[in-house]
């Protein structure tokens, strides 16, 4: 063992002292500097690395981190594989690396790997070409410039390359400017091998007039490359004349010219025409600085008013000298080249402008209220006119709008002293309106044209005195509190006014309360705020504890006496009961209720709502009644309800601080309850009844509760089971139970008639329980229904009488009377059968024949006892049974019948059929098989008899076939039984055979099978379709086969997308699929064959869907925009883009491109959408500020199908900060005074830089760096301006100052330096200046009412300029034109300026004072300064800004559709107190929809919006001037705004804006179309029709004119035009009236077109067409109607007229005049007219023939009748009728007339003597009168030529046989004293006569009574009409003859038509005709 271990240690070692002598390989090469050159090609083997192992293995090389090279790992060949470039990099260095291998069979781990460096020199070669930079290359050169100056130093050229020839360079002159290079020549600068700088220097002069611009080329050459740029010179003019003046420079102007009058312009021009620079021009001498130069237009115009006065001298000449300056660098030049001066002279005109002037302009004084009249004011007031004789007369008045004073003197010449007089009525501090006058004298010139004047106001301030008391709002007031409140509860403030001021008014009023029980309540003197006292000291104690005593006695009384108890109560509720009854046990029952024992003292009572609510869990405990009398329980309150409702006490207000006047109210303090109570049922229990079925009880049921507390609001809620809680509802306020609607009362259900619960009322805090009792009544709501619809019996027809066949019973669901039932038979028992009415069992009741009646049919009718009784019926069928005496037979004798083979055992096959006449039953048959039974097999072969076949079939004894055994089709195929019937009934054996033969019919057993790849182990089909196909493509077409039958039907199931052809197997599409939404539809079809049973075969069909490229990709924004900064490096996101494709897989991946002119600067992810900047050198944002570009979003389709959409991309710019700024000049020159202002600082001069970065980065802001250390100068960092920081007195001398600009406000990085130079001269005079107060009109205001003596007002501060003594200011006061440093109120120190009160001052006795400030320098001569300063003591009830009355309304006009934000108008208010300058505005009414807004501090007023006048054409806005600076007012107090108050207001301005009118409507036709008509024989100018265009807009916007554009013919029958007339046949006038232009004759039937303009007059001439047709027509073509009412109420109603008949005759109806009707003798009828029209056929556009048109208005009748009445038409008629007179002679008429007149005669005489025999003596002779007038109206109506029916027609015979017999048939007797009563008794008499004149043709006239049911009576007897009569009416016109008197409340039925006209009592049915009732008429016996 020992020696084994050694030899395995051995041979570790050995292994281990092998592995430590292998060596690593070496490289035999130096690496490093291999030189090559740069233009070696590629794959060049440019080294060869060279190596070995010292152990002699193989060694492999490699190179790490190159990708120029690539090494042979073999041969170790460092082969070239990227081109090289020396100007990239000149050297390379990489790693290479030598392997050994250890393991001869590959690499492994112990391999050794040494790497080594190696360095690669690269060598130039030329080969890159010279580069120009900073190009192009240009520069500006003066025309003046000297030969040999260097125009341009910056050319540099660099070259690449370090070897090569040396650069050099060499001018190209260009076509255009052939002689640039002999101008200019090209100047080395410095020369190196691989840089080189040049100059351009100018070779020969300039000359501006030749040429302006210089191009050449610039070529760089290294010998072997060459490059080119161009180079441009410009030639810039030089200015070297100054300006020249040109026109007249003297002009004359008028004195009294106004501000800004043009009064000449100057113009200049240069001198230099070359490039003329801009002119500027300046005043240097300007006397009293009337004038103002504009610097750019050289108008001169007036500055301030002139007065000539004013001159030195009377020529009234000022002469001004002019400079006109050039601009340089922007800057006018003062130098004597570029300037020039000139003289102008302006001559003032004379006039009057001098107004008569007061000594001040305003007056202030104070007065005493109830100050008497003709008191004067304590003014000194003067007024003198500076011109003298007539224009120095002038007149003083007063504008005084109150009338309180009046001026004297009246009129003046020259001077005089004004006084002011009380004139009017007392002063009342108290009115508002009073407190302060503003009074405003007029002194006004009185002999001049124009009058001059001047006015001064003088304010009057009215002082306040104690003279009115406290006055309270209401006579009373009230108040509440709750008994439970606790001490200091706040009840009401009350408050008085009190109109005077001070302590005399509001501030001074102090309150008292007195009264009984006033002490338990405590008000605040000073704010009227009253509250609950504390009432628990000794002195109210012991009146509460008796008070609460008392509430305690009382309180156990009441329970003691009206407590209920509820002594038991339970639940029964059945919960087992089926949920669907309800249940009708009550879930509460009331055992007893008695009063409940009184309680013990001490503890509360429990009350019967305690009890009832113990059950259900209390809403919340509420404190015992001991807990609420127990003092120490809580702390106790002051008030008592049940003591005290309420406190009347009397509240008092005193002002003065209660010293003064008092006033007095009452007050009541009522006390309110508190919840303490619970509530009571009004009673336990509420009983109620209702019917079954009912939605609501007889009477209404309420729950009520009462509650002792008065606050308390009880709700009410059921308790019950769910069944009671669904079928009743209460309402939880009143209390009130109602049955819900969706809720059945049926007793039928209930288990009682009962339904019990409980309601309970809860107030919040307690709850009581009260119980309800309802009734539910049975209502006779179920008809008896019978146990059978039908029953059927047999009978034996020898059954005796009284024999029972059946018994019906019948049962109903009602209960009680409702329930009991009757029988009856109804029918069908033909007197055979009765029934026990009761019972129900039928019997016979006659002898039955079976011969005669063998079957009944009996109808049961069972009737309830309810009322209404209901019913229900049933039939019984009685079958009379026959004596049994015929044999049975088959029907038919051979009977058929199949099986299938594999019925099963048992299977019914047949049952057997027969009949016997003597049975009634089938039972009554038994059937049997007999042993004669055949077969035959498939093959129709009979096969022999065998005892087998008896084992297949059973027949059983009624007839039933049935399968013993299985059959077997294969043994036979049908069997033939002979069949046994026999009548188990029969006296005897009676029998008929019958054959039943049986076919066994093949049962299917192989289903169909689908064609392949479709398997019964695998019965899938898979298939595939294509996206977006057509609806109805043909996915594919099935085929299936079937061994054992034939294919029946395909089937598949339902799915949205495929469906099936039933019988060819075609599945095709329903719908377009869509592959984005459904990539796959599965679905099953099967197929079935036509055996029996028909088998099936099911597929599952896997349709996958073929996407297509059907969907473009589309962008998420159509516009994008990003931004970018400029200067962004590239690679610089800008934004992202997205875009998405429907479409899925690689149609639905996208991919971006950019296109565009800017694309390559940009670059786009092509996956992500990221823009990018690819080329930063166009983002500049001061050479383009916005980029667009556009994006394309292509899918991945393959390029024929492939899809793509744009967008754009808007890249804005952004700025950085890369300019500097730059000033406009090198060096700025000022020169000031040393006394320039420096409080308020004077602008010494201006510097200006300029930087082209925007925003932030181009703000500018100046600082003095240098030159200023003395502080002397100040510089505004924004605006540039240098101001003195402080005086410059003695500081004269010139300051050079270094000033900076910096960007981005200062803080940039930016800057530049300039100079400005201040040359600061001396001056000897200042005059002090004030500092304070720095105004000089100031205020100061002192708050509060008195100022105490040696109060400090104000420390009065001047400076003064000069040094020393000059300097040195004292103060004063200005007393009586002196300086003192006092006056009686007021103090000034004159070293410190401390100004001071010297005596109390009281704002009651005066409250402004005005004195003047002295400020007095100790110079000589001394200077001084006046300051006026006024010293108010201030009251906040003074600051109410006011508006003027005299220009308040303002009105302000603005044109519409002005747009927003356009200023309209200013107002302006002013504070009564002077001193108050912040006035704020704010819009209260008027501005409803936001039109205007006002500018909160200027008043400015603007629109809001654009106006449209059309809509708004005015607006009164009323603005309120207020001194809050925000202030809000809600739409609630907008909306109690009166606009009388505001009126009166005057801190609200009235602002009247009128909108004006702006042509911005086009006009519009009243309608699109017009139709008219003209008479062919119409002369010129006769009127046609008239069309109406209107104009929205206004004025002269809205006139318009009318022309006719075109009038196209259309000839008669033609429906195409002829073309359009020219010269138009028609003619319009500016009205729009359309009159004819020519005779129409020869258009007769023909009909135009016409095309009508309507423009505008005014631009942009809008205008509007329309079409007027219009028809030429014959007279005769006119249909004219006949109206009881005058034109103008016809031409109101005209257009339905026309609609009702144009519905009647379905034509267009076309009125064509309406005039005052004609009657037949000849009389103008004012009340009537005429309607004229024509009919257009809408077919043809032809006119209807007239008759045509009667004939339709004839057959609408009945239509019409109703509009008849209502329009008032009497008569329709043609228009114009052609009498046609037949010639005979005179003396055969003479002939014909006298026979006629005496055959006439005889008739009448006969007639007149039967009717004397008739007629009643006894009738008046006025009804006599009235009968005549009748009969004579009758004929003169015959004779009328107005109906058409009897014009021109030869009537028949028949005809006129009717119209004779209806005008002189007459009754027996008339009687005009009937009462209305007996209009009953002939009604029926008429009635009949009418109804059958109905039956004749009423094509004719057939006049018959409108309504006659309600208007006529008959005769006298009561009796009917006279025989002859009768007969006539009827058998002629259906219309009898009766006189009746009409009563006038027979036409109220007529009282809601047209105008409220009753009809015409008789009119014609089917015609026109209608014969009017007169005016008057009493009575109407018409017939004609």
């Amino acid at each position: 063992m020992k020696y084994f271990l050694w030899l395995l240690m051995l041979g570790l070692s050995q292994r281990l002292a092998r592995g430590e002598t292998n060596l690593p390989p070496v490289f035999t090469q130096t690496l490093n500097n291999i030189v090559l050159y740069e233009n070696v090609p590629l794959g060049t083997d440019v080294f060869r690395l060279e190596g070995y192992d010292p152990e002699g293995s193989g060694v492999t090389f490699g190179a790490i981190g190159s990708d120029h090279f690539s090494v042979d790992p073999v041969s170790g060949n460092i082969t070239l594989v990227k081109p090289l470039d020396r100007e990239e990099k000149d050297s390379l260095t990489f790693l290479v690396s030598i392997r050994d291998r250890v393991d001869p069979e590959g690499d492994s781990e112990k391999d050794n790997v040494v790497q080594q460096p190696i360095t690669f020199i690269i060598l130039d070669e030329n080969d890159n070409p010279p580069e120009f930079q900073k190009t192009p290359y240009e520069t500006d050169v003066n025309e003046d410039a000297a030969v040999g100056t260097t125009i341009f130093d910056k050319i540099l050229v660099k070259d690449r390359d370090i070897v090569g020839d040396s650069l050099d360079l060499k001018c190209l002159p260009q076509e255009q400017s052939p002689e640039a290079c002999s101008k200019f020549r090209l100047q080395l600068l410095k020369r190196e091998a691989t840089v080189l700088t040049a100059a351009v220097v100018l070779n020969e002069t300039l000359n501006y007039n030749q040429r302006m611009i210089y191009h050449f080329q610039i070529e760089a050459s290294d010998g072997l490359h060459k490059t080119q740029t161009t180079f441009e010179a410009r030639v810039k003019d030089v200015q070297d004349r100054p300006p020249v003046f040109q026109g007249s420079l003297s002009t004359v102007i008028d004195e009294d010219s106004p501000i800004n009058t043009l009064v000449l312009t100057v113009h200049a021009r240069d001198g230099d025409t070359g490039e003329p620079r801009k002119i500027v021009y300046d005043l240097l001498t300007n006397p009293s600085d009337y004038f103002l130069l504009d610097a750019h237009s050289g108008e001169l115009r007036t500055a301030k008013p002139l007065d000539r006065e004013t001159l030195e001298g009377s020529t009234g000449i000022i002469s001004l000298q002019i400079r006109a300056r050039e601009l340089v660098n922007g800057v006018p030049s003062d130098d004597a080249l570029t300037s020039a001066t000139a003289k102008a002279t302006v001559t003032i005109r004379d006039v009057n402008d001098s107004p008569p002037m007061f000594n001040r302009k305003e007056y202030a004084v104070s007065l005493e209220e109830n100050t008497s009249p003709g008191t004067p004011l304590a003014l000194d007031i003067s007024v003198s006119d500076a011109d003298v004789g007539v224009n120095s007369k002038f007149a003083l008045r007063l504008e005084d709008v109150s009338g309180v004073f009046d001026v004297e003197p009246k009129l003046v010449t020259g001077y005089s002293q004004v006084n002011i007089r009380v004139a009017n009525g007392s002063l009342d501090y108290e009115n508002p309106n009073q407190r302060k006058f503003i009074v405003l004298v007029i002194a006004e010139e009185t002999d001049t044209s124009p009058k001059l004047s001047s006015t001064a106001t003088i304010t009057v301030s009215v002082l306040d005195a104690n003279d009115n008391k406290p006055v309270f709002e209401q006579e009373s007031y009230s108040a509440s509190v709750s008994e439970a409140a606790l001490p200091g509860q706040y009840i009401a403030t009350i408050t008085a006014r009190d109109v005077d001021s001070g302590s005399y008014g509001d501030s001074g009023i102090r309150y008292s309360l007195s009264g009984t029980g006033a002490e338990l309540f405590h008000v605040n003197e000073q704010t009227g705020v009253i509250s609950l006292a504390n009432c628990h000291d000794a002195t109210t104690s012991n009146r509460r504890q008796s008070r609460r005593r008392r509430r305690r006695d009382l309180s156990d009384e009441e329970e003691e006496g009206g407590s209920l108890e509820m002594l038991s109560m339970e639940e029964a509720v059945d919960h087992k009961a089926d949920t669907r009854e309800i249940s009708t046990e009550p879930p509460v029952q009331y055992t007893l209720i008695t009063q409940s024992p009184p309680a013990p003292i001490g503890t509360a009572p429990a009350t019967a709502t305690d009890r009832a609510t113990a059950r259900a869990p209390a809403p919340a405990p509420a404190p015992s009644r001991a807990s609420a009398n127990d003092d120490t329980a809580v702390e106790r309150t002051c008030l008592d309800y049940e003591t005290d409702t309420t406190y009347f006490l009397s509240y008092k207000a005193t002002d003065d601080n209660g010293k003064g006047q008092t006033d007095r109210v009452s007050l009541r303090i009522s006390v309110t309850d508190a919840n303490d109570s619970p509530p009571v049922c009004e009673s336990p229990l509420y009983r109620a009844s209702v019917d079954e079925g009912a939605l609501v009880f007889d009477s209404p049921l309420i729950v009520k509760a009462r509650d002792a507390d008065t606050m308390s609001s009880i709700s009410y809620r059921i308790r019950g089971t769910e069944q009671v809680e669904g079928i009743f509802d209460i309402d939880k306020e009143t209390g009130q139970i109602s049955i819900r609607p969706n809720a059945t009362l049926d007793v039928t259900n209930l288990k009682s008639d009962q339904l019990i619960f409980v309601v309970e009322a809860n107030d919040g805090l307690f709850s009581a329980n009260c119980g309800v009792n309802i009734t539910v009544r049975d209502v006779n709501n179920h008809a008896p229904a019978f146990d059978q619809q039908s029953y059927s019996a047999v009978v034996e027809e020898n059954s005796e009488i009284g024999t029972s066949v059946e018994r019906v019973t019948a049962s109903d669901l009602d209960t009680g009377k409702n329930a009991e039932l009757r029988y009856r038979i109804q029918q069908g028992s033909f007197d055979d059968f009765g029934i026990d009415e009761r019972t129900g069992e039928i019997f016979v009741s006659h002898k039955l024949d079976y011969d005669r009646r063998n079957t009944y049919a009996l109808q049961v009718q069972a009737s309830d006892q309810g009322t209404p009784s209901l019913t229900g019926t049933a039939t019984l069928t009685i079958n009379v049974q026959n004596s049994n005496d015929k044999d049975p037979y088959f029907v038919p004798a051979t009977q058929h019948a199949e099986v299938r083979a594999d019925a099963p055992p048992g299977h019914l096959v047949y049952t057997l059929i027969a009949l016997d006449p003597d049975v009634a039953s089938h039972n009554a048959l038994e059937f049997a098989a007999t042993d004669d039974i055949t077969a035959i097999d498939r093959e129709g072969k009979e096969l022999p008899h065998n005892e087998r076949f008896k084992e297949y079939f059973d027949i059983a004894r009624n007839g039933r076939v049935l399968v013993k055994k299985q059959l077997d089709r294969s043994l036979f195929a049908v069997m033939r039984i002979n069949v046994l019937v026999t009548d188990s009934t029969a006296p005897n054996v009676q029998q008929g055979r019958g054959l039943l033969i049986i076919q066994i019919i093949d049962v299917n057993k192989i289903p169909p099978r689908f064609s392949a790849p479709w398997s019964a182990e695998q019965p899938l089909i898979k298939l595939q379709m294509v996206e977006e196909q057509p609806v109805g493509t043909v996915l594919t077409i099935l085929q299936a086969t079937d061994e054992d039958s034939s294919i029946g039907e395909y089937n598949i199931t339902e799915n949205e997308y495929f469906s099936i052809n039933h019988t060819s197997g075609a599945i095709y599409s329903i719908t377009r699929l869509d592959y984005e939404a459904v990539k796959e539809v599965k679905f099953l079809v099967t197929v079935s064959d036509t055996g029996v049973p028909a088998l099936t075969s099911t597929a599952d069909v896997v349709v996958d869907i073929i996407n297509l490229n059907d969907n473009e990709p589309h962008f998420t924004q159509t516009d994008y925009y990003f931004n970018i900064t400029e200067n962004s490096p590239r690679g610089t996101v800008a934004g992202k883009v997205e875009a998405q494709d429907g479409d899925v897989g690689v149609f639905g991946e996208v991919t971006y491109t950019l296109i565009g002119e800017n694309d390559k600067y940009f670059s786009i992810d092509a996956y992500t959408g990221n823009v990018m900047v690819a080329n930063a050198s166009i983002l500049d944002r001061e050479q383009i500020k916005e980029l667009t570009l556009s994006v394309v979003a292509q899918d991945k389709a393959p390029a024929t199908v492939q899809k793509s959409a744009t967008a754009t991309i808007h890249i804005n710019i952004l700025d950085v900060n890369d300019n500097a700024p730059v000033f406009t000049r090198e060096m700025y020159n000022s020169t000031v005074a040393e006394n320039a202002a420096h409080q308020p600082p004077a602008a010494l001069l201006q510097v200006e830089a300029i930087d082209l970065d925007e925003g932030l980065y181009g703000d500018v802001r100046y600082i003095i760096t240098g030159g200023n250390e003395a502080a002397l100068f100040k510089l505004d960092a924004q605006s540039g301006i240098v101001y003195p920081a402080q005086s410059l007195a003695g500081k004269h001398g010139v300051y050079n100052l270094s000033i900076s600009a910096r960007d981005t406000q200062g803080s940039g990085t930016m800057e530049s330096t300039t100079r400005a130079v201040i040359t600061v001269m001396q001056v000897n005079r200042h005059r002090p200046e004030f500092v304070i107060p720095a105004l000089y009109n100031a205020t100061i205001e002192i708050p509060g009412d008195i100022v105490q003596p040696d109060y400090l007002l104000l420390t009065v501060k001047a400076m003064d300029n000069d040094s020393e003594e000059n300097g040195r200011i004292s103060y004063h006061l200005q007393v009586n034109n002196q300086n003192q440093q006092e006056n009686t109120e007021f103090k000034i120190n004159e070293a410190t300026g401390e100004l001071r009160a010297r005596q109390q001052l009281n704002r009651k006795n005066r409250a402004n004072y005005d004195i003047i400030l002295v400020a007095r320098d100790a110079g000589n001569p001394p200077f001084e300064s006046l300051r006026l300063l006024t010293v108010s003591i201030v009251d906040a009830n003074e600051n109410r800004p006011e508006f003027p009355d005299a220009s308040n309304p303002y009105k302000v006009s603005i044109n519409e559709n002005s747009g927003r934000d356009v200023k309209i108008g200013h107002i302006q208010a002013a504070s009564r107190s002077k001193h108050n300058r912040d006035i704020f505005y704010y819009m209260l009414l008027g501005n409803e929809d936001g039109a205007f807004y006002v500018d909160k501090i200027t008043g400015d007023i603007f629109t809001n919006k654009s106006l449209d006048r059309e809509e708004t054409d005015a607006y009164t806005l009323y603005i309120l001037a207020s001194i809050k600076a925000d202030l809000h007012i809600s739409e609630e107090e907008r909306a109690s705004f009166s606009i009388k108050t505001l009126n009166r207001d005057s801190t609200v301005a009235k602002v009247a804006i009128t909108v004006l009118d702006v042509n911005d409507n086009a006009p519009e036709f009243e309608k699109p179309i017009y139709y008219a008509g003209v008479n062919a024989n119409a002369k010129m100018n006769a009127a046609i029709t008239q069309v109406n265009a209107t104009d929205a807009d206004q004025g002269k916007n809205a006139k318009i004119e009318y022309m006719i554009v075109a009038s196209n013919l259309f000839k008669f029958g033609a429906s195409k035009s002829t073309g359009s007339i020219v010269p138009s046949p028609f003619a319009i006038s500016q009205d729009g009236r359309i009159t004819a232009n020519t005779i129409m004759a020869e258009y007769n039937q023909d009909r135009f077109e016409l095309e009508i303009l309507a423009r505008e007059l005014e631009q942009p001439q809008r205008s509007v067409s329309t079409k007027v047709f219009i028809w030429v027509f014959d007279g005769t073509q006119l249909v004219r109607v006949i109206l009881s009412r005058p034109p103008e109420e016809v031409y109101q109603e005209q257009e339905e007229i026309i609609a009702e008949l144009r519905n009647a005759t379905q034509h267009r109806i076309i009125v064509d005049e309406i005039r005052y009707h004609l009657d037949s003798v000849g009389r103008i009828r004012m009340d009537w007219c005429d309607l004229y029209f024509h009919a257009v056929d809408p077919q043809t556009q032809q006119i209807a023939p007239v008759d045509e048109i009667l004939k339709d208005i004839d057959r609408n009748y009945d239509y019409l009748k109703d509009y008849y009445a209502g329009f008032a038409i009497e008569n329709v008629v043609p228009a114009y009728i052609a009498i046609v007179q037949d010639e005979f002679d005179l003396a055969v008429a003479g002939l014909v007339a006298l026979v006629i007149v005496l055959f006439v005669g005889v008739i009448s005489f006969i007639v007149l003597c039967c009717c004397l025999k008739h007629w009643n003596l006894s009738v008046p002779v006025e009804t006599r009168r009235k009968e005549a007038l009748i009969k004579k109206q009758i004929i003169e109506d015959l004779n009328t030529t107005e109906n058409p029916l009897w014009i021109e027609q030869k009537l028949k015979l028949y005809e006129e046989q009717e119209l004779t017999m209806q005008v002189f048939s007459e009754p027996d007797h008339i009687s005009n004293s009937e009462a209305p009563g007996h209009l009953d008794h002939h009604r029926s008499s008429l009635e009949q006569v009418h109804h059958v004149g109905q039956t004749v043709d009423n094509t004719y006239a057939t006049i018959q009574p409108r309504n006659n049911q309600n208007r006529l009576t008959g005769g006298a007897d009561g009796g009917s009409l006279r025989s002859g009569g009768a007969a006539s009416a009827g058998g002629v016109g259906g219309a009898g003859l009766l006189l009746a008197r009409v009563d006038p409340h027979e036409f109220a039925d007529y009282a809601t038509l047209r105008n409220n006209r009753a009809p015409s009592l008789y009119e014609f049915t089917g015609s026109t005709f209608q014969a009017p009732i007169r005016d008057g008429d009493d009575a109407v016996a018409e017939l004609i």
